[in-house]
């Protein structure tokens, strides 16, 4: 089997919910449509959890491929080496994020009935609308793919949280905020230590600094959430 190029695999990655497993990878695949090169060649990456786009196209690159010429290893290595980072992936991934949580946060404002938790929803829609912003201005500079529209795990999440209402629906945002938050912030660290690109690494950090004061937030309202 031929060393597949991770700039080709990370096109059936999209949507992924980071961390994830070598077999979420490839169900995620599937539902895209990867041939069985694709698939097979993702069976081939270790069995560990991947906590970034960029760790699916480093494990990638050190597979080895006994059916390439040198030349073509040193070409394809130029190449990855260029795009591994996955820093499009990252900007487009985080914009989708950022309008699910304004969405979501939008319910909570209407929903809500703590002043506390209504506080909390508005500081981060302003802050996220904000972040957003920024983040589609250095993706149209980058040139990379924009969403347009919320992949299928926030759209499940917001059809949870519109059934729900008072207090139950309280704790569930809160407990949703700070689960995504944690989530989130090891990617923004990721691209914040690592990535390449200036502007993207930037704004990674700017991002994750943020996303860390929305998780305080959060779990201090946690506590404060009746059992």
């Amino acid at each position: 089997m031929a060393h597949v190029n991770p700039i080709q695999i990370q096109k059936f990655l999209k949507g992924v919910d980071y961390p994830a497993s070598k077999q979420a990878l490839i169900e995620n695949a599937k539902n895209l449509g990867a041939d069985e090169n694709v698939c097979a060649s993702l069976e081939q990456l270790p069995d560990e959890d991947f906590q970034t786009p960029a760790d699916v196209s480093q494990a990638f690159g050190a597979m080895p491929d006994e059916t390439e010429s040198q030349a073509a290893r040193k070409g394809r290595a130029q190449e990855e080496e260029t795009c591994a980072t996955g820093g499009n992936e990252f900007l487009a991934q985080a914009i989708e994020d950022s309008m699910a949580e304004v969405e979501l946060c939008e319910m909570a404002l209407q929903k809500s009935t703590s002043d506390e938790v209504k506080m909390f929803a508005q500081h981060m829609i302003d802050e996220h609308s904000q972040l957003g912003a920024e983040l589609e201005k250095l993706a149209g500079g980058n040139k990379a793919d924009l969403p347009k529209d919320m992949e299928s795990k926030h759209k499940a999440a917001m059809r949870k949280m519109a059934q729900l209402s008072g207090p139950e629906f309280d704790r569930e945002f809160v407990q949703h905020a700070v689960k995504e938050h944690e989530n989130d912030i090891k990617v923004f660290d990721h691209y914040a230590r690592e990535e390449s690109d200036t502007g993207i690494r930037q704004i990674a950090e700017k991002g994750c600094r943020m996303l860390e004061q929305h998780l305080q937030m959060a779990r201090e309202l946690q506590k404060k959430m009746p059992a």
